[in-house]
């Protein structure tokens, strides 16, 4: 007899009261901003009260500025760091919270891999390579992940530390860690010649041109025992240690790894780690992100003792997704067997709207988060539920690791291991967000494990089939296998012996003659499965799980049906994760034509199950926690059930004989609907708390005010309307290398409108770009120019500062100028003729290299303070001496930048070295960090001398000592060339070229440095027009400029007082509002205005549309929708069916909160909030941030359709009879 804990009973514990490590994990980066503990628990507070329990601790900069990101403050680990995070714990303790650690050794700035190999050149990585010649050799590459010392020391510094300064709060606040994208494992090591030798009895350096080419079987099983040793020196040094440091302090470590691993592809894992499952068999929360498999990770977990798989999602995927879209996508996942939900991300800090890390943040920012707990609600349940018992499928889909190991050279895969990894794929499926794929399996209805040899190796043939871990198989599937482990070989024979089922698939590998079923192509393979005692079949996706005596069938409404439709993005190949991937075209794609979401809406699923006696069926809802009894019908020996998709996309059924009594009853008969037409009135409120000035400039306390962006602009007299955004306009015209004029927009106070610059560090960071021209695609030698007016001061000693990577002429009022400086910055000096007039500026730009032109400009009064930190190249050290009058007390601090490993030394001692360490072998990273040089300097001369590996370019700034490295510290010219904006080198932000700019950061205001000069390309007064839909209900405009403005409202004329119109009655939705601007100097279109229209509404008569049809384009925060509705007769019950809705939505009857919904079908039942006659109906739409980060901020991650919001309708109140337990 099953025990009441492993029941339904214990099933429904777990539904009802599920625990604080099934709720959302969200990523919470610690960076962006200044860290606090007040802030950190005020995050927390927040977090708690929407439902999720626990977050993992990152931060993007650790070290120093990294990914475009200025510093974390305080760094990574440092005295102020660990202190804050113990007082975190402390109060997470008092929260009920959970902080998870982040190990900083795969994506990270951290950067210990590097500062270890620079202490350490023995912990340097190895590789094999093969010169023209053919010679084979070694060479130093990344970290030594095959070396025990240098893994050892490696994990102290990162787990024994915070073991020592917060191991007291391991096991209760601090239940893991997080490990992620970690490096490739090198192809060769130290002692892998004689480790090698031990293990496989031969000598493997003669024959290591096998490694490289051949498809004979001999130089196969070199190149297959090569990888197996590779995989074993990693498991001796890396992953066994760290396994086993994870079971002392009894935690859990997830991780998601880097592509192609994470995709489950079986070369991708070979390349990687020598053996992927094999390696990582040991943790206790296999997973990916969304990019990645969770069949092939939950497999993982099922055979291993596991019971969580680990799916980070969905960076990327934009500001705008809804909660029912992220639940429709995070459930084809789930139905894959992950059950540990990491959302990516939360953010400490959203510095103004202009700090993201591959959005979305999915937190307090959000409009919809006052509805974040039906969410979370389900997504814990689901977990929960989907973590207990045993999964139950009949079919192994082998992972081909020996074949993939036998023909991976170390110039790439050859033909068998590139058959078997197709075959692998066409059957198992590609579960991608972005690309997702049905494997042949699925779409047969047949759900499987994916398991490597090993692990069926070490299973047991019984009779029942194959058991491995809780689970018996019946079938296992071969994928073209090649090469067959030897061991998996003998077990697979045992197996079929036994009765069970090996397909295989093209060919019958060696050992399984005789024992095996052979089919052609993948798309045979359904009908050669054998089934088990239980069998499930449905027209749409299940997860069948078992707990106990009890049944549980996930079913998603995600195929091709309903839910979103894929692929979302068209990568151009299918290995693109393996060959490159284009952050600017994935970007274009989703920018120009977003994705499709198509609702469940009706849709039932038909359910037959094989197997089970006569049970009773449930309906348990993830939202409500509600249970419905379900009807069961007999035929035969089947069970059939009707499913609804009435609780969402996830469809959750219990099959079993001693359920619990139903909480909800199902309707009765339809008795008919009658249309809720109104009218209808509205009221639009912002939700954007900029408490922390995570939305707008610091010094906006409050909420934000509704505002509008987009207007349309005409200098013609009302004419040829072209959109426009507020704050930006043409201030100059430039010259494209195939010698076409255009005009160039940008902003005083924000740059250049969606920078592209921002693309490939996943967004902005914080700060405005300095470089306000881009020229995306200038070849080297190819030229380009600017050409404005520039109204100058009366003042003389003025200089133009110009900023770019290319070198420049410039131009003023026809006559040549010198340029002062070699490198990216040059000043040259205003003729003092040119005091007090508007002069013709032009400057003609030369690229030294194929790629963006970027350039600044301004009009500086003191060079020394506007100067930016150089790059330096060159052979051999970089040295520079200074004078101090006394040893400073504090601001002793040099940030040194490399593009390699790098020394730096004082007077001849060496402070500090940097590493040249990327986890991402060909994507080089700048690395950036802090050295204190208060233990070394003296009064009078000191020299400081950079000692740069060769071929590296180096950058310092010190504003405390007056250091900047400039053209006087080196013999060789300097580099034009920035990785980054120039501000990412700044130890101290400068004055920013753009006179607005400091509105995000308040160092970079001009002061005494920049003339806040506004370029004007065609100088005279001149009357201009715009005009904007007016929001629903206007009552008072707030227009910022200091220009000369009328406002017409068709034949009404208004003029701002102090700014401000307030209007006599409220507007209707998009009431045509237009601004007549006397313009003065070279602000245009946008630009007339400083910054977005401030708005103030009330309540209005409202048609059901989109909120951008309602001029509500940029709200960031909820419309409450209301009217009055007439109750049905009392015997009815009454369902309010909302219609269509994009966002989430409180449904209040007479002020009383009914529901709150968050994904379709959007309906509820009011039957009990009903009495007689009239009843006030109100219904509240909360959004996302998408519409207005998309007009307020650079931010490319808002898709097609993501701004679309509101209530579309139609309402309709659905009567149906009550049923017979009802009346009883």
């Amino acid at each position: 007899m099953t025990s009441r804990l492993h029941s339904s009973y214990g099933l429904l514990a777990r539904f009802t009261d599920p625990g604080p490590e099934f709720t959302p994990l969200p990523i919470w980066w610690w960076s962006g901003a200044e860290i606090t503990r007040d802030r950190l628990r005020w995050q927390m507070e927040q977090l708690v009260s929407q439902g999720v329990r626990q977050a993992v601790v990152m931060g993007l900069a650790p070290a120093g500025p990294m990914f475009g990101s200025l510093a974390d403050d305080p760094p990574f680990l440092s005295p102020r760091w660990v202190e804050l995070l113990d007082g975190a714990c402390e109060d997470a303790r008092r929260l009920g919270f959970r902080l998870w650690m982040y190990d900083q050794i795969g994506f990270s700035g951290a950067n210990f891999q590097g500062r270890l190999t620079a202490a350490h050149p023995e912990f340097a990585g190895l590789a094999l390579h093969r010169g023209p010649d053919g010679a084979i050799g070694q060479r130093v590459s990344g970290f030594d992940y095959l070396g025990t010392d240098a893994c050892a020391t490696l994990l102290d510094q990162v787990h024994g530390e915070l073991a020592r300064q917060v191991g007291h709060w391991f096991g209760t606040v601090i239940p893991g860690f997080f490990q992620d994208e970690l490096p490739a494992m090198p192809t060769w090591g130290r002692d892998f010649a004689e480790t090698f030798a031990e293990a496989y009895g031969y000598d493997l350096m003669p024959l290591r041109t096998a490694l490289f080419e051949g498809d004979s079987e001999a130089s196969a099983r070199i190149r297959r025992d090569y990888h197996e040793h590779r995989a074993r020196l990693a498991r001796r040094a890396f992953f066994d240690p760290l396994d086993s440091w994870f079971a002392e302090h009894g935690l859990v470590c997830g991780f998601d790894q880097a592509s192609p691993a994470r995709e489950g592809d079986p070369v991708g894992g070979v390349q990687m780690y020598g053996d992927y499952l094999g390696t990582h068999a040991g943790f206790g929360a296999p997973g990916s992100d969304h990019w990645g498999d969770p069949k092939v990770h939950s497999s993982l977990a099922h055979a291993h003792g596991g019971r969580r798989t680990w799916i980070e999602a969905f960076h990327s995927s934009g500001w705008g997704g809804t909660l029912e879209e992220t639940y429709d996508w995070l459930a084809p996942f789930l139905r894959r067997g992950a059950n540990l939900y990491d959302p990516h991300a939360v953010y400490y800090s959203t510095a103004g709207g202009w700090w993201e890390w591959a959005p979305p943040s999915t937190c307090w920012r959000q409009p919809y988060w006052p509805a974040y707990h039906q969410f979370s609600g389900a997504v814990t349940r689901l977990c929960s539920v989907l973590t207990a018992g045993t999964h139950v499928c009949d079919t192994v889909l082998l992972s081909p690791t020996s074949t993939s190991q036998a023909y991976l050279t170390l110039d790439g895969p050859l033909p068998p291991a590139e058959r078997a990894a197709a075959c692998f794929h066409g059957l198992n499926g590609v579960s991608n967000w972005l690309a997702e794929k049905r494997g042949v399996l699925e779409r047969a209805g047949i759900d499987h494990d994916t398991l490597d040899e090993n692990t069926i190796a070490a299973g047991e043939a019984v009779p029942e089939g194959l058991r491995v871990g809780d689970e018996t198989y019946r079938t296992v599937v071969l994928p073209e296998v090649e090469l067959l482990d030897p061991a998996a070989g003998r077990r697979l024979v045992e197996f079929a012996r036994s009765g069970g089922t090996v397909v295989c698939v093209g060919r019958v590998p060696e050992p399984l003659a005789g024992h095996a079923l052979l089919v052609a192509t993948a798309e045979e393979v359904p009908e050669a499965v054998a089934a088990g005692p239980v069998r499930v079949r449905a027209d749409a996706p299940y997860l069948l799980r078992r707990h106990g005596d009890t049944y549980v069938v996930m079913l998603a409404a995600h195929d091709e049906h309903s839910g979103t439709k894929a692929p979302i993005v068209q990568p151009g190949r299918d290995d693109w994760y393996a060959t490159g991937f284009s952050w600017d075209e994935y970007w274009r794609q989703l920018r120009a034509d977003g994705y499709t979401f198509v609702p469940p809406g009706d849709r039932r699923a038909r359910l037959r199950i094989d197997g089970l006696p006569r049970v009773r069926a449930q309906r348990w809802d993830p939202r409500t926690g509600e249970r419905t009894e379900l009807e069961v019908t007999a035929d035969g020996g089947a069970l059939l059930l009707d499913v609804p998709f009435a609780d969402g996309p996830v469809a959750l059924v219990v099959l079993g004989e001693d359920l619990p009594e139903a909480s909800r009853e199902p309707l009765g008969a339809a008795l008919g609907s009658v249309p809720v037409d109104g009218p209808w009135s509205a009221l639009a409120t912002s939700t954007l708390d900029n408490r922390h000035g995570d939305l707008a400039a610091a010094g906006r306390d409050g909420v934000l005010p509704i505002e509008v962006w987009r207007l349309e602009h005409s200098a013609e007299g009302g004419a040829g309307w072209e959109q426009v955004t507020a704050g930006y306009g043409p201030f100059a015209d430039v010259r494209d290398p195939d010698g076409t004029w255009r005009q160039a927009q940008w902003s005083l106070s924000r740059g250049i409108q969606k920078d592209p610059v921002h693309l490939e560090p996943l967004g902005p960071k914080g700060y405005v770009p300095e470089e306000f021209l881009d020229w995306r695609r200038v070849g080297g030698g190819e030229r380009v120019a600017v050409r404005t007016g520039l109204p100058l001061p009366d003042r003389t000693g003025l200089h133009l500062a110009v900023g770019s990577n290319a070198a420049r002429r410039v131009w003023v009022d026809g006559a040549e100028l010198p340029s002062e400086g070699g490198g990216y910055q040059s000043f040259s000096p205003l003729p003092a003729h040119t005091a007090g007039r508007t002069v013709d500026l032009e400057i003609e730009f030369t690229a030294e290299r194929d790629g963006p032109l970027r350039a600044s400009f301004a009009v500086v009064a003191d060079p020394d303070a506007y100067r930016r930190p150089e790059w330096l190249t060159g052979a051999g050290d970089v040295s520079h001496t200074f004078r101090l009058d006394e040893v400073p007390a504090s601001g002793a601090e040099v940030l040194v930048a490399g593009e390699g490993a790098c020394s730096v030394l004082v007077n001849g001692v060496e402070v500090g070295r940097q590493g040249d360490f990327s986890p991402y072998p060909g994507h080089q990273q700048v690395h950036v960090n802090p050295h204190d040089l208060s233990g070394v300097l003296r009064a009078g001369e000191n020299t400081i001398t950079l000692r740069p590996a060769e071929g590296t370019a180096v950058a310092l700034d010190s504003p405390g000592l007056g250091l900047i490295s400039g053209p006087d510290w080196a013999a060789e010219p300097v580099r034009r060339f920035h990785e980054r904006d120039p501000r990412f080198l700044c130890a101290r932000v400068r004055p920013h070229p753009l006179p607005g700019a400091h509105w995000l950061e308040p160092g970079a205001a001009p002061g005494d440095t920049v003339v806040p000069v506004v370029p004007d390309r065609a100088p005279g007064p001149r009357t201009e027009w715009l005009r904007f839909p007016a929001p629903l209900g206007t009552t008072a405009l707030r227009i910022p400029t200091d220009l000369d403005v009328l406002v017409r409202l068709g034949d009404l004329e208004y003029k701002p007082d102090g700014g401000r119109v307030a209007l006599p009655v409220p507007l209707a939705a998009a009431i045509p509002v237009v601004l007549e601007i006397r313009a003065v100097d070279g602000r245009r279109g946008g630009a007339l205005l400083d910054g977005a229209i401030e708005v103030e509404v009330a309540e209005s008569p409202v048609r059901l549309a989109s909120w951008e049809e309602l001029g509500l384009r940029a709200l960031g925060g909820q419309v409450r929708y209301r009217t009055v509705i007439t109750a049905p007769p009392a015997a009815d019950r009454v369902v309010l069916d909302l219609g269509e809705v994009r966002g989430t939505a409180d449904v209040l009857i007479d002020g009383r909160l009914v529901d709150q919904l968050v994904w379709g079908p959007w309906r509820t039942e009011i039957t009990d909030a009903l009495g007689t006659g009239e009843h006030l109906l109100e219904v509240v739409v909360r959004g996302t941030l998408a519409g207005y980060l998309d007009d307020a901020s650079p931010t490319m991650a808002v898709t097609a359709g993501q701004t679309r919001t509101g209530l579309f309708g139609p309402v309709r109140l659905q009567r149906y009879a009550r049923t017979s337990e009802e009346h009883a």
